[in-house]
């Protein structure tokens, strides 16, 4: 009886993927290259922008949103918070990747890049409902 309703466990989860917000870029870049997958890169200020706040509550917290990127995206996020203190390590991928992709220092800044980190797009975000971000990440997928 146990392994039938493991079994149905199994099952009931495995129709549903969703998406993880990765903080590591390797451990993103390596998950998008073994997967074929865009990453969805999201230069944030977690403790201090508004918008960023909104984008994370909004869009990154919607399980319609994170059931689409797991199907299509790998998603990384690098924060620079003012308050809370960032590993050296991984502060300098954060930094390499904002000179690369986010020189003027926008927040959120959403880029689309390929898992070799080319540029493919920016990802123009106006504190819109998951479903219409959806669908501008599906056009800018095709």
């Amino acid at each position: 009886m146990r392994s039938i309703l493991f079994l149905l466990l199994i099952v009931a989860l495995g129709g549903s993927v969703h998406a993880q917000v990765l903080q590591s870029p390797d451990k993103a870049f390596a998950q998008a290259q073994a997967s074929g997958k865009k990453i969805m890169l999201v230069f944030s200020g977690s403790d201090w922008c508004i918008p960023c706040i909104r984008f994370n509550k909004q869009i990154l917290s919607d399980s319609s949103f994170l059931r689409f990127a797991g199907e299509n995206l790998v998603l990384l996020e690098a924060d620079f918070p003012q308050r809370k203190k960032i590993a050296a390590p991984l502060r300098q991928q954060y930094d390499s990747l904002a000179a690369a992709f986010n020189p003027e220092g926008a927040f959120p800044q959403l880029v689309l890049l390929s898992p070799q980190k080319k540029l493919l797009a920016y990802i123009p975000y106006r504190e819109e409902t998951p479903d219409g971000f959806i669908t501008t990440l599906k056009h800018l997928l095709q």
